[in-house]
């Protein structure tokens, strides 16, 4: 486990060094311990991945209530950016755009699905 969690953590770092405004990516386990992180800013990673697994979990009980079924992702945005939430099978990714350009959501989504393609081939 301890070589996977190097492994990720360089993934999680080359992808906020490669891709134009992402602060942070937190990778969690879905009861919220902290698997990999890489980030630009000063922040607790632990706390984070609990909280982003905890969104993650009441985004879809929310949807399964009023939409009848799970959800894609959560965005939680603010003035100066947003967090994107994905869950992955057993994972759960926290992604944080700094920057309040919508025309970004997109194509950060697009970089994630990249970046959980190769993490889902690292983990095989």
């Amino acid at each position: 486990m301890e070589k996977t969690s190097e492994t990720l953590n360089k993934i999680a770092q080359d992808f906020i060094t490669t891709t134009v405004n992402i602060g942070g990516v937190y990778i969690a386990s879905l009861d919220g311990l902290l698997i990999a992180h890489a980030s630009k800013i000063s922040t607790d990673p632990d706390r984070v991945a609990a909280m982003v697994a905890s969104l993650s979990a009441v985004g879809d009980r929310v949807s399964k209530e009023l939409l009848s079924e799970e959800t894609t992702h959560v965005i939680v945005q603010s003035r100066t950016g947003y967090i994107i939430i994905k869950r992955h099978g057993d994972l759960v990714f926290g992604v944080l755009v700094q920057g309040n350009d919508d025309s970004t959501i997109g194509l950060t989504m697009l970089e994630l699905e990249r970046l959980i393609g190769i993490i889902s081939k690292q983990t095989k």
